[in-house]
């Protein structure tokens, strides 16, 4: 007995040690605030990939604590900043894991240079870790549920899962106040892979006209919390928003 009890106990120790050097290299998936715009990066099993504003990081992989690989840019006019056409990058992760310091070299560069990539964590941090099968995985952003602002306005929002090319399907249903009059809308809109973290939609009338536009954004890193625009009209009428998600439960909104 006292010899199963040891085997047990073994196992269940080197289960929560490799769980935990797991969720350590899931800390660089997610959305990154970089001085060269938005930096989204992606674990596929042990190598890591990216994006950016008209460049890719790819053959990503960690090593002494950095996430190291190749880089391509193809800008317009890469010649005005530092980044070349392609070079190499290495990021240091801060403590915290909310931070990484930032190098890169381009193909005529033969040093390191000084001008820094820093990152700051946009979305990621927060994902929830689900467990299946004894295999823990950082769980994808998920607009699903019903949001509430300070004035009073309601968004259920549908993340219906279904993709097409690189996108997913989104519907919502708006309740806006405005001069204590409240006026519905139904959103048709889409988040895009590579940016999970933006919902953007059509606002229409029960009648199916077009009435506005929608642009929102996760917080930094709170998931539950959102910011962004509504217009409605021609574009004249701008209303800034925020709120905060008080139900992950899936909501009935009218898909179309």
């Amino acid at each position: 007995m006292k010899k199963s009890y040891k085997i047990l106990v073994t196992v269940s120790i080197l289960f929560l040690m490799s769980f935990t050097i797991y969720a350590q290299t899931e800390h660089w998936s997610g959305a990154w605030n970089t001085k060269f715009g938005k930096v989204v990066i992606t674990k596929n099993g042990t190598s890591y990939t990216g994006t950016f504003p008209y460049g890719k990081l790819t053959e990503g992989r960690e090593q002494d604590g950095k996430l190291i690989g190749r880089y391509t840019y193809k800008a317009r006019t890469p010649n005005k900043n530092s980044l070349g056409t392609n070079g190499e990058y290495q990021f240091i992760l801060s403590a915290d894991k909310t931070k990484f310091d930032g190098y890169h070299k381009s193909e005529t560069d033969t040093k390191w240079r000084s001008e820094n990539w820093n990152g700051e964590k946009v979305w990621g941090t927060v994902m929830p870790v689900i467990v299946t099968n004894n295999i823990p995985t950082i769980a994808t952003p998920s607009w699903t549920g019903t949001w509430e602002s300070t004035a009073g306005h309601i968004f259920k929002i549908l993340d219906t899962g279904n993709k097409r090319n690189n996108f997913t399907d989104v519907f919502a249903q708006i309740s806006v106040k405005v001069d204590a009059t409240t006026k519905y809308y139904d959103v048709k809109g889409i988040i895009k892979d590579d940016k999970p973290e933006v919902f953007q939609g059509t606002l229409y009338l029960d009648n199916g006209w077009n009435a506005g536009l929608i642009d929102i954004e996760y917080g930094a890193l709170k998931t539950d919390d959102f910011t962004g625009y509504m217009w409605f009209g021609s574009g004249e009428s701008k209303l800034i928003i925020s709120a905060h998600r008080t139900s992950s439960a899936k909501p009935t909104v009218k898909i179309f």
